[in-house]
């Protein structure tokens, strides 16, 4: 009888352990989060920074300026995007993104313009790797944002353009969200990629 109970009080451990095995292991699965923050090789962001411009010889009004910033993503409120880490003047590993503002016009987003004369925009725009050699260039605009005439530097945005002097397009149909795409020539040239059938557009490194 005594080598029965024992025999018993060794299953019921045994179904004991079994389960607090089971228990450990379940505990020590990891869950999946989404980060926010995709690293990106500085190789390709990092070496593209200054003003990139596409002059229009035929009409100088609507020519194109690409200003593109490395910005500490610190700076930047709820960053979502593509970074990449880089040393500080202080020795400190920072993550660093490409930013800027681009200069530009509704051609870019009108197949075909008849009978009016283009708006004109400065954007907020957010840069991002696109396949192996080329930029995504996000340009971050309303159609409010939208001028009768050309905006320069260094005026920097829609409300500093008003406040000089310059007006609101009555046109308002156009929808100047974009993701504009630059192939990489090299380190000094960029070229616009037409979605519209248009013809390509060279940006030069001039500052």
């Amino acid at each position: 009888m005594r080598k029965i109970s024992i025999i018993l009080f060794l299953i019921f451990l045994s179904l004991c352990a079994c389960k607090e095995e089971k228990k450990e292991t379940k505990e020590i699965i990891p869950t999946a989060t989404k980060d926010k923050i995709q690293s990106s090789s500085s190789d390709i962001l990092g070496g593209f920074f200054g003003e990139y411009e596409y002059k229009n010889t035929d009409n100088p009004n609507e020519s194109l300026l690409l200003v593109l910033n490395k910005v500490d993503t610190k700076s930047i409120s709820d960053f979502e995007g593509y970074s990449w880490e880089e040393k500080n003047e202080k020795g400190e590993v920072v993550e660093k993104t490409l930013t800027g503002l681009f200069y530009g016009n509704t051609d870019l987003f009108d197949e075909v313009r008849e009978g009016y004369t283009p708006g004109f925009f400065v954007a907020n725009i957010q840069v991002e790797p696109f396949g192996e050699n080329s930029l995504k260039v996000n340009i971050k605009a309303d159609s409010s944002d939208i001028l009768e005439n050309p905006v320069q530097p260094p005026i920097k945005s829609t409300k500093e353009a008003l406040e000089k002097g310059n007006k609101k397009w009555e046109i308002k149909e156009i929808n100047s969200n974009r993701e504009l795409i630059f192939k990489i020539k090299n380190s000094k040239e960029l070229i616009l990629k037409s979605d519209l059938d248009l013809a390509e557009k060279t940006f030069k490194k001039i500052k």
